[in-house]
């Protein structure tokens, strides 16, 4: 049987990659200007993942457009194998493209037939954007969350979307991982010898946790809003009923939604992780923090997973895989138990799911 990776997508694929890969940096600078912002960038007493955004520009753990993960980082096993070396977000055609960290841009045009922005961080690595069409140029300095284009008409998707890649040297990383407070290869502020900073004072017991502030789909909280995390029918609604293992009257705190065993899960909104692990009667659960919408902190939860789920900390989007369907814990077959936390009180998720 034919692969459906066929052989002029991956002719395509193979002709960018090594574009990418091959231009020396030599020919991405293609001026002082740009060689001397680099060294600013690399020479700056502040982190670039900690780059003033301009105003009204989303956060740091925000990607570069707001849209479903169709197409997660799967590297091959061999750099001559066929792969996917990026992420695919899905936005429509004219949407902005924003920056996720700071550097200085190294391409912006077009690379093997398609519009291709490339933004070089101060560690050298660099962030590739496709198709885009860009309104920067090669060695202007951006910060994080600048416009730096509008995403291209080139389908390579089955809609319209945004490759998002993250190479270092000449091997290619998860661009998913720029995501989050963590940047190994942010650079420090240095201080003068015996220079010891005052500790920040505590923040006010009075003033509420405000929530991570991830972006979640348009209308969040709202029905509608959140994505189906699997296929298959409503099995148990929320409410009241006999427990099937323990026999007691109690609460069902969420919806089980029948899937077969190994079927991934998708987070129902953008969020991070924050608890993952094994519960007696959960079994393998994922819970994902969605910030503070409308005044309240929502929260989504994923139960009874064959086995470990994404872990604690980490930066999902709307979309992207974070377990597989199981029967682990307090459970008669496989399912999916999802439920939904308003602050810290469960409500019913079923008016909020995309049919």
């Amino acid at each position: 049987m034919r692969h459906p990776f066929t052989t002029s997508a991956r002719r395509t694929a193979l002709t960018l990659g090594s574009a990418l890969l091959a231009v020396p940096l030599t020919m991405l600078l293609t001026s002082t200007t740009a060689a001397r912002a680099l060294a600013d960038v690399a020479m700056s007493p502040v982190s670039s993942a900690g780059a003033a955004p301009r105003p009204g520009a989303p956060p740091a753990d925000s990607p570069p457009v707001d849209g479903e993960v169709l197409h997660g980082f799967d590297p091959p096993a061999r750099d001559w194998l066929p792969g996917h070396r990026g992420v695919d977000i899905a936005a429509p055609v004219g949407a902005p493209v924003t920056a996720v960290r700071a550097g200085v841009v190294t391409v912006a045009g077009m690379v093997a037939g398609r519009p291709v922005v490339v933004v070089q961080m101060a560690d050298g690595r660099r962030i590739s954007h496709l198709p885009v069409s860009p309104s920067v140029r090669v060695g202007q300095p951006v910060v994080v969350g600048q416009i730096i284009g509008t995403l291209a008409e080139f389908r390579h998707c089955s809609r319209p979307c945004l490759h998002w890649g993250l190479i270092n040297g000449r091997s290619y990383q998860d661009p998913m991982s720029l995501l989050g407070s963590g940047d190994p290869g942010a650079t420090v502020r240095l201080y003068p010898e015996g220079h010891r900073p005052r500790r920040p004072p505590p923040p006010p017991r009075s003033v509420p946790d405000q929530g991570i502030g991830m972006p979640l789909a348009t209308g969040a909280g709202q029905p509608g809003s959140f994505l189906r995390p699997v296929p298959g029918p409503v099995s148990s609604v929320f409410g009241m009923r006999h427990h099937p293992v323990r026999g007691v009257w109690k609460l069902h705190d969420g919806v089980d939604l029948a899937s077969p065993c190994g079927t991934p899960i998708r987070a129902a909104a953008t969020g991070r992780v924050s608890y993952s692990g094994y519960h007696p009667a959960w079994g393998y659960r994922v819970v994902v923090d969605h910030g503070t919408v409308s005044g309240s902190r929502l929260a989504t939860t994923y139960n009874h997973l064959s086995g470990p789920g994404t872990a604690a900390g980490a930066v999902v989007l709307r979309g992207q895989p974070i377990g597989r369907v199981g029967s682990t814990g307090f459970s008669t077959g496989c399912h999916l138990h999802l439920g939904m936390e308003r602050n810290g009180t469960p409500v019913d998720p079923l008016p909020h799911l995309s049919r």
